[in-house]
C-alpha cells in the first residue's frame, strides 16, 4: 500500500485552517486600527482653521500630512501581509480540494472492488472503508469551506478598508 508520508492528520488540517483564520483576523484588526488612525489624522487636518502665520500653518499642515503618509505606508505594508495570508489560505483550500478529489477516487475504487467481492465479511469491511472515505471527504470539504468563508470575509473587509483609505487621499 502506498501511503504518502506528507498526508496530514485531521487535527493538523483543522489547526492550519484555524491558524489562517486567526492570522487573518489579527491582521484585519491591525488594518482597522491603522485605517482609523488615518481617518483621525485626515479629520484633524480638515477641522483646523490654520489662522496663525503662513509659516506656522504650512508647518502644522506638513506635519499632519506626514502623519497621514506614515499611516498610509503602514496600511500598505499591513495590506501586503494580509494578502499573503489570504493567498496561503487559498493555497490550503486548493490542497484540501485535491485531497478530497483523491479520496473520492479512492472511494470509487473501493466501491468497484466491493462489487467484485463474494465474501460477506470482506464486503462488510470494504463497506466500512468506503464509509470512512466518505467521512474523510466530508471533513476535507467542510474544512475547505471554512477556510474559503474566512478568506472571503477577510477579502471583503480588506476591500472596505482600502476604499476608506482611498476616499481621503490627497490629489
Amino acid at each position: 500500500m502506498a501511503r504518502r508520508s506528507d498526508t496530514p492528520t485531521r487535527s493538523e488540517v483543522t489547526e492550519k485552517v484555524e491558524k489562517h483564520q486567526d492570522d487573518m483576523n489579527d491582521k484585519a484588526e491591525d488594518v482597522e486600527e491603522t485605517v482609523s488612525d488615518i481617518e483621525t489624522v485626515r479629520g484633524t487636518l480638515d477641522s483646523l482653521d490654520l489662522g496663525g502665520t503662513s509659516e506656522g500653518a504650512d508647518e502644522v499642515e506638513g506635519a499632519i500630512e506626514g502623519a497621514e503618509d506614515i499611516g498610509v505606508g503602514e496600511f500598505d505594508e499591513e495590506s501586503q501581509e494580509l494578502e499573503q495570508i489570504q493567498g496561503e489560505t487559498e493555497e490550503h483550500e486548493s490542497e484540501l480540494g485535491e485531497r478530497s478529489d483523491t479520496t473520492t477516487s479512492d472511494m470509487e475504487k473501493i466501491s468497484d472492488a466491493s462489487s467484485q467481492i463474494h465474501s460477506d465479511a470482506a464486503g462488510s469491511e470494504l463497506a466500512k472503508a468506503e464509509d470512512n472515505a466518505r467521512r474523510d471527504i466530508e471533513f476535507l470539504d467542510d474544512q475547505a469551506g471554512s477556510a474559503q468563508t474566512a478568506r472571503e470575509e477577510s477579502q471583503h473587509l480588506h476591500t472596505e478598508h482600502q476604499a476608506r483609505v482611498d476616499s481621503g487621499r490627497r490629489s
